[in-house]
């Protein structure tokens, strides 16, 4: 939910319909980020403040111990069936739900320290143990936890400085993993390699180069994200009684309930925050950095930034971090700034020379993609390299000595926020939506000491001096607060870096985990020549969508016509690009050849044949076998592999008439069997089916795609359970390879594989 909830995106349209035709034709001439806020902000009342509160009611944000409780039980529910991880899930709901100091969080850790023993996480236990006698554990159950703590200690034992010891090599490992050449300099920062340079034209904007040949697998990147906050994995509903009864009937265990909401680390028993049941952390010193950096700001207002959707969330997030001084800096307006405007709503005397400027800046932002990790949106991946144009102009970002940082608020501050390209509707949404949260905010208290009085406006009273009302219902520090969000809201919509964690079904816990720091790794996923401009996939993918499709969805979200050599290459001719899937060929299901596409659909291409196929009737055969397809999968969670193997058979055989073995669905379809018969312990029948599913994911995503690695990456598990090191040993360098292209050294996958190739090689 990048934008804001349905029913507010639905007050703020009726307000923008109520607007005069001067008044929208006021609004649409602004081109100041300022006087667009400042006119949001002009038009506020209390039913708009109104509206977003009871809006805000619909989200889960504030502690419920009766919501605990119920957790709890369905904690003990699980725990009472061995599974202890679903146990531990339920019972870290019930824990952020409790209230602090109460019988029922210590309940809810205590009997989370008890799943995490079964669970073999000896430590973690310890701590829950811990927690649980903090919050006032009841004396007469005691014993057990104590009981418990002593087992932990005694299976510990001298694993305890083993693992010390190895917290201490990784952490080491991780400080030096990766490092990037240092490359100090006018335009050289150390996050970035000396391969590369940035540059700048008017026709693309700020935009890398090598500087010199890249190998495919090259770190040319590296660095820390400016800010950024989880996305919410569960659906907003209208009142807060059916979201209780939602979360509790399906668990609850979204996205932003397994990672820490500040370092984004997978935690199994997360530290809840104090104030709110939805924000969570590894530890307590992740909890206390994030109450410091922002969530003490944030906490009375949870609600609604849920319902203000995550631009918002973390266009605030960066303000807020970036400081009064940081913006003002980055704004140009050292220590005498103009004042923010306030209760101006239009500015219709725009010069021709202005607007042109802007469009004459508008740019392609080249950023750094991060793969693999918890959903998750992000600002603040930059680039490095020559500082100047080809004019000798300085490029915007660049601190005064020529310095490119991409995690610097300067960096961010002048990401553009293409404020000509939106359009007005969606401008007057944001605007009403930041000056509205700003209003929320002044109510729970004072701004953050970065944002303090009497800085802004550059004499002596400072704004003290200002009352609400002189102030347009705030005061200039608000304002200009209100009006860098807004520039940043405005800005994520074509610059933020949302982010999945992508599991596979077959392969448990296959993710990539983020370093610590939120730090971004930016590798070459091809051989990169000097002189060639390096390009990031913006999602829209070549091999997934059709050109002209592509090109609309980039040119309404990011304003530009992208021109990459897969799009010239498909446009100029109706072969596609190599390396892309072609349309898989139809078979006819009574002769087996190949049928020929026409304006009503398919006819056999063999003149003997009178087979035909209309698109309605292929739609229908393709419905149907999804409809198998996602019944063998149910019956694969409740435990059925052999029900849902005979299903799939049967699907099987009837897509094996009318699709080649490179469809797609053709490839689910083996991937779903293999997963059957792994269940069974028919490993190398599963073996077989997976390699059916490679060759069609080959065919889908390309020779040189994650894709295919994490299939690879499954036909060695596969291998090697099954008994068969030679075919392993075969997989396992191809899988390695592809997935060295795409993921950290330190992901799962790659460190199983070297285990599983250590493994077999001491047998041979």
């Amino acid at each position: 939910m990048d934008l804001p909830c349905l029913e507010w995106h639905e007050h703020v349209e009726q307000k923008w319909k109520r607007l005069s035709i001067d008044q929208k034709k006021a609004f649409s001439t602004l081109s100041e980020v300022d006087a667009i806020f400042a006119f949001g902000q002009s038009l506020l009342n209390c039913r708009d403040l109104q509206v977003l509160c009871g809006l805000s009611e619909g989200f889960q944000v504030q502690k419920n111990p009766q919501s605990a409780g119920t957790f709890r039980e369905r904690g003990n529910l699980s725990f009472k069936a061995r599974d202890y991880a679903a146990a531990v899930s339920h019972y870290s709901k019930g824990v952020c739900h409790a209230a602090q100091g109460g019988e029922e969080l210590s309940l809810c850790l205590a009997n989370r320290s008890a799943a995490l023993f079964h669970l073999s996480l000896y430590q973690e236990c310890l701590q829950d143990i811990s927690r649980a006698l903090d919050q006032g554990y009841p004396s007469h159950l005691q014993q057990k936890l104590l009981d418990r703590k002593a087992q932990c200690l005694k299976r510990l034992g001298q694993r305890a400085q083993d693992k010390e010891h190895d917290i201490d090599s990784n952490v080491k490992s991780i400080s030096t993993e990766q490092r990037l050449p240092q490359a100090y300099g006018p335009g050289m920062v150390s996050c970035a390699s000396p391969a590369v340079s940035l540059q700048f034209s008017p026709s693309k904007g700020r935009h890398l180069l090598a500087a010199e040949d890249i190998a495919a697998g090259d770190v040319v990147l590296e660095e820390r994200a400016f800010s950024c906050v989880l996305i919410p994995g569960g659906s907003p509903v209208a009142r807060p009684e059916k979201d209780r009864y939602m979360e509790v009937r399906d668990g609850g265990i979204n996205t932003e309930d397994q990672h820490c909401h500040h370092c984004l680390r997978h935690t199994l028993s997360p530290v809840p925050c104090q104030g709110c049941s939805y924000a969570r952390y590894c530890g307590e010193r992740c909890q206390r950095d994030a109450w410091e950096g922002h969530h003490r700001w944030e906490c009375p207002v949870g609600g609604e930034l849920r319902a203000a959707g995550v631009l918002a969330h973390l266009a605030l997030r960066v303000a807020l971090r970036a400081g009064l001084e940081e913006v003002q800096k980055a704004r140009g307006n050292g220590a005498h700034p103009s004042p923010v405007p306030v209760l101006e709503p239009a500015n219709e005397n725009v010069s021709k020379k202005e607007v042109e400027k802007e469009k004459g800046n508008e740019e392609v932002t080249h950023g750094n993609e991060m793969s693999n990790i918890p959903e998750v949106l992000q600002l603040g991946m930059g680039t490095s390299g020559g500082p100047e144009s080809c004019n000798g102009t300085l490029i915007q970002g660049c601190d005064p000595t020529g310095r490119y940082q991409g995690n610097s608020y300067l960096c961010i501050h002048h990401l553009l926020p293409h404020l000509s390209g939106h359009e007005p509707g969606l401008r007057f949404l944001c605007a009403v939506t930041m000056a509205t949260l700003c209003l929320r905010l002044q109510e729970v208290g004072p701004l953050p000491a970065a944002w303090g009085r009497g800085t802004l406006l550059g004499d002596e009273r400072g704004s003290q001096s200002q009352s609400p009302e002189e102030s347009g219902g705030g005061t200039p520090e608000l304002s200009m607060l209100g009006a860098t969000a807004l520039r940043h809201m405005l800005q994520l919509r074509c610059n933020a870096q949302a982010v999945t964690m992508l599991k596979d079904k077959g392969s448990p816990g296959s993710a990539v985990h983020p370093r610590p720091g939120v730090t971004v790794t930016l590798r070459a996923t091809g051989a990169v020549g000097a002189g060639q401009e390096l390009l990031h996939c913006y999602g829209p993918h070549y091999t997934r969508m059709p050109v002209r499709e592509r090109q609309r969805l980039l040119q309404e979200q990011y304003f530009f016509l992208c021109q990459c050599t897969a799009c010239c290459q498909e446009l100029g001719s109706e072969v596609k690009v190599q390396g892309a899937a072609a349309t898989p060929e139809l078979h006819c299901v009574q002769c087996g050849s190949a049928l020929q596409g026409g304006e009503d659909g398919y006819v056999c291409s063999r003149a003997s044949c009178d087979f035909q196929l209309s698109q309605a009737d292929l739609a229908h055969r393709l419905q149907g076998l999804r409809a198998e397809l996602d019944q063998a999968e149910q019956l694969l969670e409740r435990d059925r592999p052999d029900d849902a193997l005979r299903r799939l058979q049967a699907a099987s055989g009837q897509a094996s008439r009318f699709l080649p073995e490179t469809h797609p669905l053709r490839g689910e379809l083996a991937d779903t069997s293999a997963r059957a018969h792994a269940a069974t312990g028919d490993w190398r029948q599963a073996a077989a089916q997976l390699r059916r599913s490679v060759a069609a994911v080959r065919a889908q995503y390309g020779r040189e795609s994650v894709e295919l690695g994490r299939q690879l990456f499954k036909l060695a598990q596969l291998h090697f359970n099954g008994g068969e090191p030679q075919p392993a040993l075969s997989v396992i360098p191809k899988a390695r390879r592809l997935l060295s292209l795409h993921c950290s050294p330190s992901c799962e996958e790659l460190e199983e594989l070297q285990a599983m190739e250590d493994c077999l090689q001491g047998v041979l």
